[in-house]
Formats: C-alpha cells, structure tokens, sequence
C-alpha cells in the first residue's frame, strides 16, 4: 500500500472540492500528523466549515489516520529554517520517518522544502489531473474542480488555466 502523508492546505482544498472521498478512493488511507488534525478540523470547527467536519469524519471512519512525529527538533528546524507552520512541518517529519511514498501540499514553502530534500509530493491542480487522465473525472468535473479552486484556493490564475489548458487539448 502507498503510504501518503498530507498536511492541511490539501485536506482542506479537496475537501471543498467535494474530492476527498475519491482521493480516499485513489489513496485508500491518508496519515496526517497531529498539528495537521488540529489545523484542518479543531480551528475550522470553531469557525464552522463544512471541510473541517468532512475531514473529521473521515478520521472516525478510520480511513485518515493521525500519528505522532518522533523528532521534535527536526520538527522545529523545518519551522525555524523554512518559516513554516507546524502542521506542514509536522508533515515532512512524518513522511520522513514513516519513509513514505508521497506527501500531498498546496503549501508553496512545503513545495520549495520538498523539491530540496527530494520528496515526492502532489498538489490538488496535480490530484484533479491525474484523476482525469485515470477517467476518474470527466472533462467537465475537472474544468469545474480547476474553476471552483480558481475562487476557493490560493493559486495563480495562470498557473490553474495551464492545467485547464491541459486538459482541453488533451495533453499529458
């Protein structure tokens, strides 16, 4: 099995594209660290979001499972060399020491750490892509995902119309 760690910018996002149940189906379990937990569900239930309640019950349904980093200085030298917030952090430690095969973020600092110490990550536009290319999502629900995350999400407009490009000429 894939072991695929992710922090709380992509939970979050594929949760308000209404992807999260199919990236479980693609995944079959997601780890997450504990910081990512308290991110993505205890922050956003105080402030009553439909994705921290969707991503909670995807806990309780054993299918994304929490675990606990073992290097906490490793954690604190990820926060204080690359100014990120724990629960990314978290994360990278996490795939680190469970030797994972991926680690799904939409972080642009978590995606500059991953590309220096060689992890293999995804993105949700790279997430909604391959479900297309795997007929997991017609052309039309990839356009909406891509125009829904064009309002919701924190990308370039350029860069989310390359993958909509993509996708209307039928290119890899």
């Amino acid at each position: 099995m894939t072991i695929v760690i992710c922090d709380s910018s992509l939970l979050i996002l594929v949760s308000k594209l209404e992807i999260i149940d199919l990236l479980l189906d693609v995944f079959e379990r997601i780890i997450i660290p504990h910081s990512v937990y308290i991110e993505s569900v205890e922050h956003g239930k105080k402030l009553k979001k439909l994705d921290a309640f969707l991503i909670e019950k995807r806990i309780e349904e054993g299918k994304i499972v929490m675990d606990n980093i073992k290097n906490i200085s490793d954690k604190s030298k990820f926060i204080k060399d690359f100014n990120l917030h724990e629960g990314e952090s978290e994360a990278i430690v996490l795939y680190l020491e469970k030797s994972a095969d991926l680690l799904g973020t939409d972080d642009y600092r978590t995606i500059k750490v991953c590309k220096i110490l060689n992890i293999t990550y995804f993105t949700t536009l790279s997430f909604i892509h391959y479900c297309y290319k795997q007929n997991l999502l017609s052309e039309e629900k990839t356009l909406l995902k891509y125009d829904k995350l064009n309002i919701i999400g924190w990308y370039k407009e350029e860069l989310i119309s390359y993958f909509k490009n993509k996708i209307q000429h039928s290119e890899d």
